[in-house]
């Protein structure tokens, strides 16, 4: 009888295992942008990803959603600076977007204040927060993080869409987010 329970136990343990490294897998993204190399980034393997490229050469944005399961959808907007001699934004200019975006946020959000969070990507510092939607939209999600990092010579504007329990896909997505990289044009 015990060596059942025993086996048993290491079974399951087997099975939260295999679950956990399963749920802690990147593969490796590569989107190429107009004139700047290719946006890098470590996401979930299921997760579909999507670019949406508008006419000019201006900024692509960069849709993910899941494969399977519970909906949410994390959009990522590359903007680079107009001309080359224009350095990348400095940590307080992007503190200062997010701070506008949280301004904006709180006319909807349940949070009377929203906190300003800072985060270290791979290539530089990014800022963002979170917000509760006070009256969603049957077709609408209920939670708001939305921010910006710098990858490279890149402000990376992202906004993350989830509904309850989905407290993992935001956590996925800011460390997609802290391990971004910016690859040169080849």
């Amino acid at each position: 009888m015990h060596r059942i329970r025993l086996s048993a136990a290491l079974l399951s343990l087997l099975v939260t295992a295999t679950a956990v490294a399963q749920a802690n897998t990147t593969a490796m993204r590569r989107f190429t942008l107009p004139d700047h190399g290719q946006f890098v980034i470590p996401v979930p393997p299921d997760w579909k990803g999507q670019v949406s490229q508008p006419p000019n050469r201006l900024a692509p944005t960069i849709t993910f959603t899941p494969g399977s399961g519970k909906p949410f959808q994390i959009l990522m907007t590359m903007i680079w600076a107009a001309t080359k001699d224009r350095a990348p934004q400095s940590r307080d200019q992007i503190r200062a977007t997010v701070e506008r975006g949280a301004e904006g946020a709180k006319v909807q959000a349940v949070e009377k204040e929203l906190r300003i969070l800072e985060f270290q990507g791979r290539t530089g510092p990014g800022f963002y927060f979170s917000a509760t939607d006070r009256a969603p939209k049957a077709d609408e999600y209920k939670f708001l993080t939305q921010g910006v990092v710098r990858v490279g010579e890149l402000s990376v504007t992202f906004t993350i869409l989830t509904n309850d329990g989905q407290e993992a896909v935001v956590k996925q997505a800011l460390d997609a987010l802290k391990g971004a990289t910016q690859e040169p044009v080849a």
